[in-house]
């Protein structure tokens, strides 16, 4: 799912959520006194009473989570009520690395937290605190690779996409050419990896990932992978996705 707090407030109301929320309350016995997961998220938010019945709903919902299936929709759950902790992560981040974009950081973040909960072997007593300490080492290590990536990345990379991001007009294999030189020197060694991250962070579309993949690493042309008349369309799209990955590049080197 997408990494928004409005959308996660909107999660917490969805009937499928409250569907689960009915089936686990009436298996789990710490879940009885709630009327819904709005009111555990409030619970938990509490600071000064019951420690050991939030640990006991955490310790419980962690292991609804892992059995996967409907279950997964407890994410949600977790970033409501871990959502001061991921604030204060991201509030952190910013300072830190400030060219690190929000919404990328705001991602990162909980894409962390959400593996923690999956793959950290966790213990019934401190179980919030456990948690919080462990994001916080892993966002930590993460933003001091940012930085260090940063301080010793040439600025001459910067070179092989043109003085300026409009610069690049051209259709020619050089275009390519450069996304490679440039993925050689920042040590990114898989570009289908790297057109991913580059979709998941929005600054190309899933169809330009799509066109890129297939004339830049499978070695198709634009006349292979379009449909009768889509040709022109095609072009024009890679054009943009190569201009977009400039920019993006540029804000980052900067």
């Amino acid at each position: 799912m997408g990494f928004s707090f409005s959308g996660i407030r909107e999660e917490l109301d969805s009937k499928e959520l409250g569907k689960l929320y009915r089936r686990l309350q009436a298996d789990c016995r710490y879940l009885a006194p709630s009327a819904d997961w709005k009111a555990v998220v409030a619970f938990l938010h509490e600071k000064k009473r019951a420690y050991r019945l939030k640990d006991r709903i955490l310790w419980r919902l962690i292991q609804y989570y892992r059995q996967g299936g409907d279950c997964e929709r407890l994410g949600a759950v977790f970033l409501a009520a871990f959502a001061p902790a991921i604030v204060n992560l991201c509030n952190h981040g910013r300072k830190q690395c400030p060219h690190f974009g929000d919404d990328d950081l705001f991602h990162e973040v909980c894409t962390m937290f959400l593996r923690i909960l999956r793959e950290m072997k966790i213990v019934s007593d401190k179980v919030a605190i456990r948690i919080v300490g462990r994001l916080r080492n892993d966002v930590q290590a993460m933003l001091d690779e940012k930085c260090r990536d940063r301080e010793w990345m040439p600025t001459d990379v910067i070179d092989f996409f043109g003085s300026h991001p409009d610069a690049l007009e051209s259709e020619s294999p050089d275009d390519f050419t450069g996304i490679m030189k440039t993925m050689d020197i920042l040590g990114v060694s898989d570009a289908r990896g790297l057109l991913d991250l580059l979709a998941r962070r929005r600054v190309i579309d899933w169809e330009e990932k799509r066109i890129l993949e297939a004339t830049l690493i499978e070695g198709k042309t634009l006349k292979d992978v379009s449909q009768p008349g889509e040709y022109e369309r095609l072009k024009s799209r890679r054009k943009n996705a190569m201009k977009a990955i400039r920019v993006y590049l540029f804000k980052i080197l900067k």
